[in-house]
């Protein structure tokens, strides 16, 4: 006998199919924002048409099972003082247990620690504070950031394996909190457990200088470089880092692609810390007053509150970027530089598709960090006069369509050269020029692992040899074997005694001279690299 459906069956599907469609257009009024005029427009006219309002969802967000906060300090009591004073002024602070951790058995950091014990511990579901043995691990003369990587192990080691805890907020002694610190992480701490491309929550926005950029307060995004200063992980994270976790150089580690694995960080467009050490491991008075102390942060918390956050979550995010970027007006570098007035943006967004050899001029016009950061896949979105802009590495943001995107020269391979060689002579020697437009798409570890055995790993440097891998046999450089990428702009003539240089060589006749392969721009919004042709992307994955 033929099977009949119950009579409930035909609403339960109409009524489970509405569900579905409520909320897909609840994801796109989430991203309303970010699109452009025409793009906004007409999901208003969907939201009319279904009768949705405008207002995010408001939910009570998951709660975090066993948090906690770690304080990392070493000698700066004054520092010290203000930010435990800070701290104890947040509310959530009773959700949280407090541990301060000390490099060293400094006395006056111990005698700000005792004079705030009594109210911390009746402030917080539990307090303790420890002092870590100070005992070098690469020799007595290793450098700051070196004590500080080697601390965080310990403390985070000690908060997790023997405290239990599911997250952790990391402090250090020179921070100030907004008054919505604490809250940033108890509603989006749930992120990190729901969408595996997620791996930390930080307060700080890399690009938040306050001078011509009207951030949202309640807004929060993606970004794929890790920006640390005040931030979170959860325990299952920490299971994963903890057993390699580096020596030196932790923030650096994070931000490598081995490490980082292509996840993202979510983080507020307006900083809920501020930063007032004008001299720490990695920071220096002159560093500090161009860059850390013209950032602006949110001395009060906005009565709407950060909302619903699901808009943070993959593929909805994802899709958003491509729509902002797809509807948003394109506009050369060129327009961005010179004395004339910059294009006003009048609520609308410009995409600029940019050389890494152009950056620096476009980040002094735009004012945001000098080096790419706080971007979500190499796009990177900034409030400017008036509307949005959207700054897209031309070599590297994927989110870009084809047309747009510059594409490693035809005919280029990678060669990995002998030790000392430079990329000049290693080229010449196989009849080719290097190109060093065309070494920023060998600057990556994968690139590196591909030419290298690299059994110490891959790390970032500095230098004119750049990239490259210590020679293993190498006396006189302290991490044989290892593999460097730079933030620099790679240069073809650089060269050192121990290292080999990973080149980019490109066939004679496809620039005139050298001189010209380190010059060359692309033609803009022409694809370098015609259908059907071979080489080029094809020669990175056998370099």
């Amino acid at each position: 006998m033929a099977r009949r459906d119950p009579p409930y069956a035909s609403l339960l599907t109409g009524t489970l199919c509405l569900l579905i469609f409520v909320e897909l257009v609840w994801v796109q009024l989430r991203f309303a924002s970010v699109l452009p005029g025409n793009q906004r427009d007409a999901v208003n006219s969907v939201a009319r048409d279904v009768g949705v309002s405008h207002a995010p969802l408001h939910q009570d967000p998951p709660s975090l099972l066993n948090p906690a906060i770690i304080v990392f300090c070493y000698d700066r009591p004054g520092y010290l003082n203000q930010t435990l004073t800070s701290l104890a002024a947040l509310p959530e602070l009773a959700d949280f247990t407090l541990y301060i951790s000390q490099d060293g058995n400094h006395t006056g950091v111990q005698g700000v620690i005792e004079t705030h014990r009594a109210a911390l511990a009746a402030l917080t579901a539990g307090f303790e504070s420890w002092q870590r043995p100070r005992v070098p691990q690469l020799g007595p003369r290793q450098p700051g950031h070196a004590w500080l990587a080697q601390h965080y192990k310990w403390g985070l080691d000690r908060l997790f394996l023997k405290g239990g805890h599911s997250h952790a907020v990391i402090v250090e002694d020179d921070m100030l909190f907004s008054p919505d610190f604490l809250t940033l992480f108890m509603e989006t701490g749930w992120l990190l457990d729901a969408d595996p491309t997620l791996w930390c929550i930080s307060s700080w926005n890399d690009n938040g200088f306050s001078k011509d950029h009207h951030w949202d307060p309640t807004r929060l995004f993606r970004t794929s470089y890790f920006p640390g200063l005040g931030w979170m992980l959860s325990s299952r994270l920490w299971e994963e880092l903890g057993p390699a976790w580096p020596q030196q150089h932790w923030d650096h580690w994070m931000r490598m692609e081995g490490v980082a694995r292509g996840r993202d960080c979510v983080v507020p467009e307006v900083n809920r810390n501020r930063n007032i050490g004008e001299v720490g491991a990695n920071m220096d008075r002159a560093a500090f007053r161009k860059s850390l102390q013209t950032m602006g942060w949110a001395r009060e918390a906005p009565a709407a509150g950060f909302g619903d956050v699901r808009y943070l979550l993959q593929p909805a995010y994802d899709a958003a970027a491509r729509a902002a970027v797809a509807g948003a007006q394109i506009l050369p570098p060129a327009a961005l530089r010179g004395a004339a007035p910059p294009p006003d943006l009048r609520g609308g967004a410009a995409l600029v598709p940019y050389l890494q050899e152009d950056y620096a001029r476009l980040a002094r016009r735009t004012g945001v960090w000098a080096f790419p950061r706080g971007h979500y896949r190499f796009l990177t979105s900034v409030p400017w006069r008036g509307g949005r802009l959207l700054l897209a590495d031309a070599r590297r943001c994927d989110l870009l369509p084809g047309a747009l995107r510059t594409l490693p020269t035809p005919g280029m391979r990678g060669v990995a050269a002998e030790p000392g060689v430079s990329c000049s002579a290693a080229c010449r020697a196989r009849g080719a020029v290097c190109s060093k437009a065309d070494l920023h798409f060998l600057n990556t570890c994968a690139a590196l692992m591909r030419a290298f055995p690299c059994p110490q790993g891959c790390s970032l440097e500095w230098g004119q040899d750049l990239p490259n891998m210590v020679a293993e046999g190498a006396r006189n450089h302290s991490s044989p074997g290892t593999c460097y990428v730079t933030q620099q702009m790679p240069q073809c003539r650089g060269q050192a005694p121990e290292t080999r240089r990973l080149c980019a060589c490109v066939p004679p006749g496809t620039v005139a001279d050298e001189a010209a392969a380190a010059v060359r721009r692309p033609r803009f919004l022409r694809p370098r690299v015609r259908a059907g042709e071979t080489g080029g992307a094809e020669a990175l994955a056998g370099a």
